[in-house]
């Protein structure tokens, strides 16, 4: 489980990293590699989330059987789209994903030529928009730090990083704990719902030995 600290530490990784124009990603190393506790325990935490970030990858990438590569390319499309899947398209369409009509589809056709088109039923919207949250975190994190920046008009020199860093936190508290909480239900809500979908169509052998048969077996060889 992560902890509203390990998020903070991630979310002041890759906001302190924007102030200062990637110099503190190379402090944060230097500080780490000598030991530096502050810089080891910072480290580790923005590591969790990173880690619990790629246990949703990797379920995505786990959809491999016939009937799941359809909502696999689905899900790798939003993951990787710049726009979160908000675009709603009115009327009555079909679900790429279940066949089914419903009016007001969400849109997640991916852009570029001669893309094809993809419509889900709005009972999936919140997986995809989770979805697409916990794969851009980072973006989502980046973006939002240089809107502060550019709200307040600073332009941030190396001799005002440190200050411009704790004015950020000071200021972001509040707005870092919705993160924070807003990710703990994306997580837990498509990784619950990737490894049901991937369980329900997990492939089975065709012929497997019933128990009763593998313990008689084991009783055989034993004698």
């Amino acid at each position: 489980m992560l902890s509203f600290e390990d998020f903070h530490a991630y979310a002041q990784v890759k906001a302190f990293d924007v102030i200062s124009s990637g110099h503190f990603k190379r402090h944060l190393g230097t500080c780490r590699e000598n030991g530096d506790r502050w810089a080891v325990v910072m480290y580790n935490r923005q590591n969790k989330v990173v880690a619990r970030v790629r246990e949703v990858f990797s379920l995505v990438g786990q959809l491999t059987t016939p009937r799941s590569q359809q909502i696999q390319k689905v899900c790798k499309d939003v993951m990787s789209c710049a726009q979160p899947p908000i675009k709603v398209l009115t009327g009555e369409n079909v679900c790429s994903l279940t066949g089914v009509c419903a009016e007001h589809c969400i849109d997640l056709t991916r852009m570029g030529k001669n893309s094809k088109e993809v419509f889900v039923h709005p009972r999936f919207w919140h997986f995809f928009v989770l979805l697409w949250y916990c794969a851009k975190l980072e973006y989502v994190i980046r973006a939002c730090t240089k809107q502060w920046l550019e709200a307040r008009r600073i332009r941030p020199e190396p001799d005002k990083y440190t200050e411009i860093c704790e004015d950020y936190s000071l200021h972001n508290a509040e707005f870092n704990e919705k993160l924070f909480r807003l990710l703990e239900r994306g997580l837990e809500y498509t990784t619950l719902s990737l490894s049901l979908y991937r369980d329900k169509y997990a492939l089975q052998p065709v012929l497997t030995a019933s128990d009763d048969y593998l313990h008689a077996k084991n009783e055989e060889d034993e004698d």
